[in-house]
């Protein structure tokens, strides 16, 4: 389908030179493509559980890091 539209030509050529694309069609697409699945993940995301159950499960005083550092590394 053909449509005339004002885009950032910059940031249309850096998605061209970044991706390899060869044209302002096909580089469209993929833009389109990748917004549609990024909405498409946001959703799934926010469907799995609301932010309140979330609140509960690591204990507020728990770190990570400090844990990830106490670790000894695994050797063959």
């Amino acid at each position: 389908m053909k449509a005339t539209t004002e885009y950032d030509e910059t940031r249309l050529k850096r998605v061209m030179k970044l991706t390899g694309l060869k044209s302002r069609k096909a580089a469209l697409d993929y833009a389109l493509r990748e917004a549609e699945h990024a909405a498409k993940v946001r959703r799934f995301l926010k469907s799995l559980l609301p932010d309140a159950e979330y609140a509960g499960a690591v204990a507020p005083g728990y770190d990570v890091l400090t844990v990830r550092e106490k670790e000894t590394p695994y050797r063959a």
